[in-house]
């Protein structure tokens, strides 16, 4: 293979390409658009959903318990009421402080209310911005026109006995009225039924308490979990963490692929329709050199559309780390990304050459997009799906195993060593790539393949033609005996 002809071809090739202004456009430009609209999009949809007011009709609140005098209102489980009895031998001191809890703890025996103002109390939500987002619409009937008519979007209704049956150890039963199919009902009726968990935990306690009880009486052991203790917006950002490390992997195969079709269509089957493949094919250069300029001017491009998209994605990941205080990716990561670019573009550059030889027409090469994404999808999902882990068979999958080790070199932290998965990795994408070049320089080595005459197949006739049966042609001779 001569190098001066190859890079005689790959040059041409660039500067043919190049001249493409609309390519350079959707690759290059695009992202420069797409990516902060994107995030303009996110931040509106976030502050969107937290200004949302979710209104609740309620029927029959006059029936709930009302707040008790002198005492706090919420789950008496926060209260910490004392047990403490003075031992035998305590001082006066410790008698009369006794006496006082015992006096406090009297007044927190009471059922607890559940609605204050026009608001659920607080202390009921499992995270303050959602239960922040309930509205209390009070009701005279339990009709469900205002629901129907989408004024609340859930309907919570109290019967009549609620209060009294609690106080005499009953199970009074509340009811929640939806609308079937709605997506917003959906989601108020399960915020409202948290709310409804809770309050129904601070019943009991407050039961027990009458009954002289701990509130934990019925809690036969405890968990300990590790995110009990951490802020809403410290648990919103790891889900956003875990996102981030599964996307990027991700969007990275996709560029790769998107950048490596259009040039390799253009460069073989956009020469077939502007005539100029049959004077490349007569030059002095031989095929494998052309295969080779073609596949370096392909793969150079598909390298750069990737890594531009890395960097608009990897800086709005760092720049939203930095706002925000947490980490969300490594950097050295991104670096690992950079890094993997190269054989990704290399096996999508091979592919899509050889099927972009094989195409009649740059319509028809653009159909072969839908082959290479049917194999690359479920690759790439497999990464995605819960309870695959990076391993040595892993790692030997193309696409799977780069995809699971860029998730574990993206972490914030390490979660298993993954230094001794990157040749396997490397390995496996190195081989898929030779084959692709094999196949894509088998292709241009074919006359039938870069002459291929355009045909339109008609299924009745090729049938026809294809059982019918054989007769000799009249005047043939018959065939030597």
């Amino acid at each position: 293979m001569r190098w001066p002809i190859v890079r005689l071809i790959w040059h041409r090739e660039l500067r043919d390409l190049v001249r493409d202004r609309r390519w350079l456009f959707m690759l290059l430009g695009l992202p420069v658009l797409l990516y902060p609209a994107f995030g303009l999009v996110g931040l509106l949809f976030a502050l969107a959903t937290i200004d949302q007011k979710t209104p609740i009709g309620v029927y029959g609140a006059e029936y709930l318990p009302r707040p008790a005098a002198n005492a706090p209102i919420g789950p008496v489980a926060d209260l910490a009421w004392l047990t403490a009895v003075p031992l035998p031998g305590a001082s006066a001191a410790d008698v009369a402080a006794a006496g006082g809890i015992a006096e406090s703890r009297a007044r927190h025996t009471a059922d607890p209310p559940l609605i204050v103002g026009d608001g659920f109390v607080p202390d009921f939500g499992d995270e303050l911005r959602d239960l922040a987002a309930l509205r209390v619409v009070r009701l005279d009937s339990p009709d469900r026109g205002p629901l129907d008519s989408k004024q609340v979007h859930a309907i919570l209704v109290i019967p009549d006995d609620f209060a009294e049956k609690l106080r005499h150890g009953g199970r009074p039963a509340v009811e929640i009225l939806t609308r079937e199919g709605d997506e917003i009902s959906k989601l108020a009726t399960k915020r409202l039924g948290n709310v409804l968990v809770n309050y129904r935990k601070a019943l009991r306690q407050a039961r027990f308490m009458r009954e002289g009880l701990p509130p934990d009486f019925d809690q036969v052991f405890s968990v300990r979990d590790p995110d009990q203790g951490k802020r809403l917006i410290d648990r919103t950002l790891d889900e956003l963490r875990d996102v981030l490390v599964k996307f990027l992997p991700f969007m990275l195969v996709m560029w790769s692929m998107a950048g490596a079709l259009y040039p390799a269509i253009d460069l073989c089957a956009g020469e077939k329709e502007r005539g100029t493949m049959e004077t490349l094919l007569i030059s002095p250069a031989g095929r494998a050199e052309i295969v080779a300029g073609k596949y370096l001017a392909v793969w150079l491009l598909a390298t750069v559309t990737a890594l531009w998209n890395l960097i608009w994605m990897g800086g709005g990941a760092l720049l939203g780390a930095a706002a925000l205080g947490m980490p969300l990716i490594r950097p050295i990561g991104l670096l690992w990304c950079a890094v993997f670019v190269l054989p990704l573009a290399a096996l999508y550059s091979g592919l899509c050459l050889a099927l972009g030889v094989y195409a009649r027409s740059t319509k028809e090469g653009q159909y072969y997009l839908m082959p290479i994404f049917l194999v690359t999808m479920p690759l790439v999902t497999l990464s995605l799906a819960p309870g695959i882990e990076l391993n040595l068979g892993t790692s030997l999958i193309p696409i799977t195993g780069a995809c699971l080790l860029l998730q574990q070199l993206m972490q914030p932290s390490d979660v298993i060593p993954v230094g001794r998965y990157v040749l396997p990795v490397l390995g496996s994408l190195a081989a898929c790539v030779g084959l692709a070049l094999w196949w894509a320089e088998a292709q241009f080595r074919r006359e039938d393949v870069l002459f291929r005459e355009a045909e339109r197949l008609d299924v009745r006739t090729w049938l026809r033609m294809a059982f019918r049966p054989r007769t000799p042609a009249v005047g043939a001779h018959p065939p030597p005996r």
